[in-house]
């Protein structure tokens, strides 16, 4: 029996030891160069986006309100689209093989950062990006990343990522964008901008955005996010949450419980306190997690808390 046990454990590491070297002989196979802590990105390649397939859907409008404002600086806004539906559930990617980059061939697309921020609609995804990458702008920074908030494919991600680098740091269009450890990702990048409160989207960015939203996620959106929208926080960081509007419902105007009447908490329970003119009341956290904001009138006041 021993006998036995010791050969299959010998086949078995036999057999590991195999799979270990073929796994290492694909790795090495893989093209593209790479160094500790960072991925090295070559200069943008020109490319044609395949557009309308089923599992690469595109971004449709069914109005103008995704064109720049008459009279604004935008003078080569984008046109309608041919649908007249809004089919998109993320930002199209590019499935063709890149072809070599030719100085000329963004020449068509609007040098206006607000008309270029419109025409991501109506033109080519990658070629968009590759024009706002190339300006050094650092306005298309926030839009860029708006893009990438809304990509599933984890290469387009990456190549999103080395748009944002190119233009933070400069880089000529001709040399390869290193992407830093860590800077391939939404979630690092809406943290830098946070840091960097001079950054700010073209003109129009606040209508552009809303539409987005509009588009992509809900089209009730476009009642929050709109051109002239008062606000006492910057847009650009504005981020969208992952659900559609009222897809968390609020806790609207509970009946009040007498304090020895909420046997249902404990001693320790925290609660959030509300005092308005005199009145008193009490929002357990137990309650509030389910919501995370409550809609009530308190002292003759409506108000919202938020959770």
């Amino acid at each position: 029996m021993s006998n036995r046990i010791s050969t299959r454990i010998r086949v078995a590491a036999i057999t590991l030891i195999a799979l270990a070297a073929l796994a290492a002989s694909a790795c090495g196979s893989e093209p593209g160069p790479t160094t500790s802590g960072v991925t090295l990105f070559p200069p943008p390649t020109a490319t044609q986006e395949t557009r309308g397939s089923d599992d690469q859907p595109t971004i449709t409008a069914d109005d103008s309100t995704l064109e720049p404002s008459p009279g604004s600086t935008a003078t080569e806004a984008a046109t309608d689209t041919d649908t007249d539906t809004a089919t998109a559930t993320r930002v199209p990617v590019s499935t063709s093989e890149p072809t070599p980059l030719n100085a000329d061939d963004l020449d068509p697309l609007a040098d206006d950062p607000t008309a270029l921020m419109f025409a991501i609609l109506e033109n080519s995804l990658p070629d968009v990006e590759r024009k706002m990458a190339n300006s050094h702008n650092d306005a298309f920074i926030p839009v860029l990343m708006e893009l990438m908030r809304f990509q599933w494919n984890r290469e387009a991600v990456k190549t999103i990522a080395s748009h944002l680098v190119r233009i933070r740091d400069r880089i000529p269009e001709g040399e390869s964008a290193i992407i830093p450890h860590g800077e391939d990702n939404w979630g690092w990048w809406q943290e830098w901008l946070a840091q960097n409160p001079e950054i700010r989207g073209p003109a129009e960015y606040d209508r552009w955005k809303g539409a987005l939203f509009s588009l992509l996620i809900d089209p009730e959106m476009g009642k929050f996010i709109y051109a002239g929208v008062p606000t006492t926080i910057r847009l650009e960081e504005v981020v969208w949450g992952g659900v559609r509007r009222d897809g968390i419902p609020d806790l609207r105007f509970p009946t009040p419980l007498a304090p020895e009447e909420a046997t249902y908490l404990d001693p320790g329970d925290r609660v959030f306190g509300v005092s308005i003119n005199g009145e008193h009341r009490a929002y357990p956290l137990r309650v509030l997690n389910a919501h995370e904001m409550a809609n009530d009138i308190l002292g003759g006041v409506q108000f919202a808390l938020a959770y």
